[in-house]
C-alpha cells in the first residue's frame, strides 16, 4: 500500500520463510524426542531447503547484517544436526554428498569435518577419511595457524587403530554439547531442545537393488514429501504410490532418491527392477518375480514355474517384512498385480508415463517440468556454478530451449561440465535453431529423442498422426474440436485419441478454458519430435489437413462474426466457408461464439497463416475478413495485422485482385481504429480502387465509407458527407444493416458536430430504426450517437439513459471502445447536472480505459472534458494543463478542428486568468490556421463558439 514517505507490505496471512524454519526445526526436535530420526532429518531438510543462496543478497544496508548472520549460523547448526541424525540413520552417502558440498562454504566448522570422516569411514572409504584429517590440518595451520580440536584428534586415533565403532554414533546430547559454538547466535527459538540418547537405529539388512542415487537432485521437495507420506502404513491396503509424467520429468531419479533416504525405514530390502513397459521386449511379471525371489534368497530351484505360484510365494515371503519396492517404467496393470506384496509394512513406488496404477488405490503425484529456479539450480550444479554469476541471461535462455524438463537441462550441463571451453552463450546459439534442437539434446547415452520415441511407438497409429498434425500445424495450444478436423474423425473418435496422447504424456491438459472447452498443449521439444516425425508424410495429406481445420476454424469465426454485427455485414467474402453440418458448432456444445473467438485468437491467427502458406489463399482472406470485426472489438491489433499480412501475401501469389481488395480495407480499417490516419487514407483508398477495378460494388462502398471517416476526422467534412450519401443505396441494395446502421450514425453526428440539430436527428433516428432488426454492434453505437443529440438539446436524464444502454450493449459484446465513450457521456452528463466528484471519476476512469486499449482520440476527447470540469471549478492551471495535453495529442492525430478547438480553449483561460493578450492572439491564430488548412468552408462552423472550454456536442 502507498504511504507516505514510501510504501507498505502487510503481512496478515502471509507465510515468512523464516517463520517456516522454526516451525520445522519444532517438528524436526518433537520427532528426534521420540526416535523417529527420519522424519526428524525430512524436516530439517525441508528447513534447509527455505535457503535460495546467500541471505539478503545484494542487500548493503549494514543494518541487517546482524540479521543475516544469525540466520548464516542458524543454516549452518540446522545441516550439523540434520548429519547427525542422518549417521544415526546409516544415511552415510547422504552425508558425504550434503557436507562436501557444504565444507567449503563453512571451512572453519570442526564439527561437520568429524561428521564428514565419519561417513567416510563407515562407508568403507577410510583412505578418504583420513586424507580430509590431513586437508584439515594444512588448512586451519595455514589460515589460523592451530591445529584441529580434541574431537577432531580423538576421531583420527580411532580411525588409524580401527576402533571407530562401525555402527551408532555419540547420544544427540553430545552433539547439542558439541555444537553449541555453532549455534549460540542463533534465534532462542532455533535453539537445539535436550533430548534422549536414541538407541541404535536398525541398520538395513535386506538385499539394496537400488541403482546409485545422484548428487545433481535437485528440488521436487513438495512432490518428495507427498511421496513419503504416501508410503507410510495406514492399517489398511498396501502403500502404492504412483509417480506419473512424460519421459525426461525425473520420475525413476525421484524414485531411487527417495529409495535410498527411505532405506532406514525399510530394513528388510529395497527391490527395484526396470519393467521397460513402454519397450518392445518388456520384463513379463515371471522375469520380474523370479529376479525378486532369488535376491531374496530363493534358490533357484526352489522358485515356482506359474505366475501365480510365483506370485503367492512372494507375497509369503514378504510376511511381516517391511521391504520397499519400486517398479520402474509399468506400461499397464497387469504387469504390476502380480509383485504387489500382500500387508502394509511393505510399499510400492510405480513410475510411468499414464496412470496404470489406480486401480490399486495408488496415490498418485505427477511430475511436470522444474520450475525455472530449480532448472537453474540443476544445470549449475552439472555445469559448474563458476559459469552462472556471467552468464545468467544464456542459462535462463537454455532453460527455456530445454523446456524446464529435467532430462534436457540434465543433458545440456553435463555437455558444458565435457567441454569447459563452451560458453553458455555458445550452447544456447546451438540450441536456438529448432532444426537441430534435439540433435545439440543428447550426449553419452543420453538422449531427449529417444525418451519421446518410446511413448510415440507405445501408442496407436492414429495417436501418432495426430501428433503429427498438431506438431505441424504449431499452435501453442488447442481445444477438442481442432484435434477432430485435424484427423478427419467424428467426436468421439478424436476425443479417444486425444486422451490417448494424453495418457503417453506426449501433451498436456490445461484445463477449461473461458469458454468451456478443455485446453491442451505440447510440450516445445514434444512437438520438435513430432515434426521431425511428420517429415516423411506425404505432402497432399498435410494440405488436407490443413483445408480441413482452416475450413473449420472459418466456420466457428463466422458465428461469432455473425453475432458481433448481427449477421453476414461489413466484410467480403471468398465463398471458401463450406456450407453443412461441418460447419459451425455442435449442436452438444455448449460455446458461447465470442467467448469462443477470444479464447481462440492464437489458434485463428495460426489457421490464417497455415492455410495461407499451403496455397489456400481464398481461406486464408475469407477467415483474415471474418476475425477483422472480432479483433477490432477488442482492439487486438497484432493478430489483425497478422492475420492480413499473412493473408495479404497469400492473395498477391494467387493474384486475387478480389481477395487484394478485402485485405486492404480491413489493413486501412485497423489503421483507422489505430488513428493512424494518414496510411489508413492511402490503405482505404487502394481498396476502393480495387474493388472498382474488379467490378465489386459492395466492397467498394465499404471502403468508401471507412474513407469518409477519415475525410470527417481530418476536417473534409463535406467530403465526407458525400461519400456517405453516395455509398448508402449500395448497403440498402445489399441488405447490409450493420453497414447502413454505420453511415446514418456518422451522417447524423457530422451534422450534430456542425451544430446542426435539426438536420442530425432524422439520420439518428433512421439508424435507431434499422438496429431494432438485428443486435450487433451497431445497436450500442447509435444509442450513444442518440444521447449525444440529446445532452445538445439538454434532455440530460434521456442521455443518461442512452448512454447507460450503449454501455450495457458495448459490455455484452466485450466492445472496449463503445464502453469508454459511454463512460465518457455519463461523466459529461454528471458534469453538467453539477455532479462534479462523479464526473470527475467517470471521466477519470475512461481516460484510463483510453490508455489501456491505446485510443488516443479517446484520450484527448477525456482530458479536454475534464479540463472543462476544472474550468467550471475555477482551477485554472489544472484546466490549461490537461487543455495543453489534450491539443498536444489531437495535433499528433492529425485532427485540426480539435486541435483548433484546444487551442481556442487555452486562448479563453489566458483570457479569464487575466493573462497576456499576446499569447492568447497567437494560440487563435494558430487555431484558424489549422482550420483554414482544411481546406473545408464547413470546419469553421465545426469549431463553434471560441470564447473559451466548452463540452464538445459529439463524443
Amino acid at each position: 500500500m502507498t504511504q507516505p514517505p514510501g510504501y507498505l507490505l502487510t503481512m496478515k496471512e502471509a507465510e515468512l520463510d523464516t517463520q517456516r524454519v522454526q516451525n520445522l526445526k519444532a517438528e524436526a526436535d518433537e520427532f528426534t524426542a521420540a526416535r523417529d530420526y527420519a522424519e526428524a532429518v525430512s524436516c530439517l531438510e525441508r528447513a534447509l531447503g527455505q535457503w535460495r543462496g546467500p541471505l539478503l543478497a545484494g542487500i548493503t544496508r549494514q543494518a541487517w547484517r546482524a540479521e543475516a548472520r544469525v540466520w548464516e549460523e542458524t543454516q549452518a547448526a540446522l545441516q550439523v544436526k540434520k548429519a547427525e541424525l542422518q549417521l544415526e540413520l546409516g544415511q552415510y552417502e547422504s552425508v558425504i554428498a550434503e557436507l562436501s558440498a557444504f565444507l567449503p562454504e563453512r571451512p572453519f566448522l570442526e564439527r561437520p569435518r568429524a561428521q564428514l570422516m565419519t561417513a567416510l569411514y563407515r562407508s568403507g572409504r577410510q583412505a578418504d577419511a583420513l586424507r580430509l584429517y590431513r586437508d584439515t590440518c594444512r588448512l586451519l595451520d595455514e589460515a589460523l595457524g592451530i591445529a584441529p580440536g580434541a574431537e577432531l584428534q580423538q576421531l583420527h586415533q580411532e580411525i588409524l587403530k580401527g576402533a571407530l565403532p562401525p555402527g551408532s554414533e555419540s547420544a544427540l546430547t553430545a552433539h547439542t554439547a558439541n555444537t553449541a559454538h555453532i549455534s549460540h547466535a542463533a534465534p532462542a527459538t532455533l535453539s537445539p531442545s535436550p533430548a534422549p540418547s536414541p538407541s541404535p537405529a536398525p541398520s538395513p539388512v535386506g538385499p539394496c537393488l537400488l541403482p546409485s542415487d545422484i548428487g545433481e537432485f535437485v528440488g521436487r521437495d513438495q512432490e518428495m514429501a507427498n511421496l513419503v507420506e504416501s508410503l507410510k502404513p495406514k492399517g489398511r491396503n498396501v502403500p502404492i504410490v504412483e509417480l506419473v509424467g512424460a519421459g525426461g520429468t525425473g520420475k525413476t531419479t525421484l524414485a531411487i532418491h527417495v529409495g535410498h533416504r527411505q532405506r532406514v525405514n525399510f530394513p528388510d530390502g529395497q527391490l527395484y527392477i526396470d519393467l521397460r513397459g513402454l519397450d518392445k521386449d518388456p520384463v513379463m511379471p515371471e522375469e520380474a518375480l523370479a529376479r525378486f525371489l532369488r535376491e531374496m534368497g530363493i534358490p533357484g530351484p526352489d522358485i515356482p514355474d506359474g505366475l501365480d505360484q510365483r506370485a503367492e510365494k512372494f507375497r509369503a515371503l514378504l510376511t511381516d517384512k517391511r521391504v520397499l519396492i519400486i517398479l520402474d517404467n509399468a506400461s499397464e496393470a497387469n504387469g504390476i498385480r502380480p509383485l504387489l506384496p500382500g500387508t502394509d509394512r511393505c510399499a510400492v513406488i510405480v513410475t510411468s508415463r499414464s496412470r496404470v496404477a489406480s486401480s490399486f488405490s495408488a496415490q498418485v503425484v505427477e511430475l511436470g517440468g522444474l520450475p525455472m529456479e530449480q532448472a537453474l539450480e540443476l544445470l549449475y550444479r552439472s555445469a559448474g556454478r563458476e559459469r552462472s554469476a556471467a552468464e545468467q541471461g544464456a542459462a535462463r535462455q537454455l532453460v527455456e530451449y530445454c523446456g524446464h524438463l529435467p532430462l534436457a537441462v540434465g543433458i545440456v550441463g553435463a555437455k558444458l561440465a565435457a567441454k569447459p571451453h563452451w560458453t553458455m552463450h555458445r550452447a544456447a546459439q546451438r540450441l536456438a535453431d529448432e532444426r537441430r534442437r534435439l540433435d545439440e539434446l543428447e550426449h553419452d547415452s543420453l538422449t531427449v529423442r529417444s525418451t519421446f520415441e518410446l511413448s510415440y511407438n507405445g501408442i496407436s497409429a492414429d495417436a501418432q498422426l495426430l501428433l503429427r498434425r498438431l506438431s505441424v500445424l504449431a499452435a501453442p495450444d488447442f481445444a477438442d474440436w481442432f484435434a477432430r478436423h485435424l484427423v478427419g474423425l467424428d467426436w468421439s473418435e478424436a476425443e479417444n485419441l486425444v486422451e490417448e496422447l494424453v495418457d503417453a504424456r506426449l501433451i498436456e491438459v490445461m484445463g477449461r478454458d473461458r469458454a468451456g472447452q478443455l485446453r491442451y498443449r505440447l510440450h516445445d521439444l514434444v512437438r520438435l519430435f513430432g515434426s521431425e516425425r511428420a517429415d516423411g508424410e506425404p505432402e497432399s495429406q498435410r494440405r488436407d489437413a490443413v483445408a480441413r481445420t482452416a475450413r473449420a476454424a472459418l466456420a466457428r469465426a463466422d458465428v461469432a462474426h455473425r453475432t458481433v454485427c448481427g449477421g453476414d455485414y461489413t466484410v467480403v467474402r471468398s465463398g471458401a466457408a463450406v456450407p453443412g453440418s461441418e460447419c459451425g458448432f455442435a449442436k452438444h456444445e455448449d460455446v458461447d461464439p465470442l467467448r469462443w473467438s477470444e479464447v481462440e485468437r492464437t489458434t485463428l491467427t495460426t489457421m490464417v497463416r497455415q492455410a495461407a502458406g499451403y496455397g489456400f489463399h481464398d481461406v486464408a482472406w475469407d477467415l483474415a475478413a471474418v476475425c477483422r470485426c472480432l479483433f477490432s472489438t477488442r482492439a487486438h491489433y497484432d493478430d489483425w495485422l497478422a492475420t492480413h499480412q499473412h493473408a495479404l501475401a497469400a492473395v498477391r501469389r494467387a493474384g486475387d485482385r478480389k481477395g487484394e481488395a478485402a485485405l486492404l480495407l480491413g489493413l486501412g480499417d485497423l489503421y483507422l481504429d489505430k488513428r493512424d490516419y494518414g496510411r489508413a487514407a492511402v490503405l482505404l483508398e487502394r481498396a476502393h480502387t480495387a474493388f472498382i477495378e474488379v467490378g465489386e460494388e459492395y466492397g467498394a462502398a465499404l471502403a468508401l465509407r471507412k474513407a469518409a471517416c477519415v475525410d470527417r476526422i481530418v476536417g473534409r467534412y463535406e467530403q465526407a458527407l458525400e461519400r456517405w450519401r453516395e455509398s448508402l443505396p449500395v448497403f440498402s441494395a445489399h441488405g447490409d444493416l450493420q453497414a447502413r446502421a454505420q453511415v446514418l450514425r456518422w451522417l447524423g453526428l457530422t451534422l450534430l458536430e456542425l451544430h446542426d440539430r435539426e438536420g442530425a436527428e432524422p439520420y439518428l433516428r433512421q439508424a435507431e430504426e434499422v438496429t431494432r432488426s438485428f443486435a450487433g454492434r451497431s445497436a450500442g453505437q447509435v444509442r450513444l450517437a442518440l444521447a449525444d443529440l440529446l445532452r445538445a438539446r439538454r434532455r440530460l436524464d434521456e442521455a443518461e439513459a442512452e448512454y447507460a444502454r450503449g454501455q450495457e450493449l458495448a459490455e455484452a459484446l466485450g466492445d472496449v471502445f463503445g464502453i469508454g465513450y459511454a463512460q465518457c457521456g455519463l461523466g459529461v452528463v454528471a458534469l453538467e447536472r453539477g455532479q462534479r466528484a462523479e464526473g470527475r471519476r467517470l471521466l477519470g476512469t475512461c481516460l484510463e480505459s483510453a490508455r489501456a486499449v491505446g485510443d488516443p482520440l479517446l484520450e484527448a476527447l477525456s482530458m479536454f472534458c475534464l479540463a472543462v470540469a476544472f474550468w467550471h471549478e475555477g482551477r485554472l492551471d489544472r484546466a490549461e494543463e490537461l487543455l495543453l495535453d489534450a491539443a498536444s495529442l489531437y495535433r499528433d492525430l492529425g485532427t485540426p478542428v480539435r486541435y483548433a478547438r484546444c487551442l481556442h480553449a487555452v486562448a479563453g483561460v489566458i483570457d479569464q486568468q487575466g493573462g497576456d493578450p499576446t499569447e492568447a492572439a497567437d494560440l487563435r491564430a494558430r487555431a484558424a490556421a489549422a482550420v483554414a488548412g482544411t481546406g473545408s468552408p464547413l470546419a469553421a462552423k465545426a469549431l463553434g463558439p471560441k470564447a473559451g472550454p466548452r463540452y464538445p456536442l459529439v463524443l
